[in-house]
């Protein structure tokens, strides 16, 4: 398995386990209402996460958002309160579109400009979002 996929693999499930403390039926939890150790374990998780892939040759930034806000981020010269409320923005408008089209839960989206690429990662109620220069092949500068 690639070793981004397999760490968001690592963050989902913690985040599934760490939600199944909600009713049936109740809408989840959100981070801000974990209970503190369960809370702090979980964020503790993606900040490592956010730090280990920012750290891979090719990769500008990495952060993590929960509704527009910055949980976590790591790089160099990046507005992350900027990039978060964005992701918020891209996210939202991805996953109205994904329903029109019967296209399933969005689980990624890139966008790509002349200078600069953005990949959004739907991790949960997370996003994760890997800021690169437009020519860096995320693939496979994440799996090493």
């Amino acid at each position: 398995m690639h070793w981004l996929a397999s760490e968001v693999e690592r963050l989902l499930s913690l985040s599934e386990s760490l939600m199944q403390g909600t009713r049936a039926g109740a809408a989840p939890a959100s981070p801000a209402k974990l209970p503190e150790k369960s809370r702090a374990q979980f964020l503790g998780a993606v900040r490592g996460m956010v730090q280990d892939v920012a750290k891979h040759q090719g990769v500008t930034a990495c952060f993590a958002c929960h509704d527009g806000l910055v949980l976590a981020g790591s790089g160099r010269g990046v507005d992350f309160e900027a990039l978060s409320a964005m992701a918020q923005a891209c996210m939202t408008v991805s996953k109205d579109a994904a329903s029109a089209l019967s296209l399933g839960r969005v689980q990624q989206l890139v966008v790509v400009g002349n200078e600069h690429k953005l990949a959004l990662l739907a991790v949960g109620q997370l996003s994760i979002g890997i800021l690169s220069p437009c020519d860096v092949e995320l693939g496979a500068a994440l799996s090493r």
